[in-house]
């Protein structure tokens, strides 16, 4: 049987993960990033905080909303 191949990811800080998933759920990075990564679906929520803007998230969509994050 043939070895995998283990791929890392390095992300623009240059910050190596063993995962782009691991890279978007890290509970260090900015708030702008984690809150577009909610919203897109790639960041599974950490905390109460989170569940609770996920679902702010969820209805303005629902809505018809669009929403702009700006970083900081």
């Amino acid at each position: 049987m043939a070895d995998q191949i283990k791929t890392k990811f390095k992300a623009p800080d240059g910050t190596l993960y063993d995962s782009i998933e691991d890279y978007y759920n890290d509970p260090l990075l900015d708030t702008d990033l984690i809150q577009c990564y909610l919203g897109n679906g790639r960041r599974k929520p950490q905390n109460d905080f989170e569940r609770a803007l996920l679902k702010e998230i969820v209805e303005a969509h629902r809505q018809g909303k669009v929403l702009e994050i700006y970083p900081e």
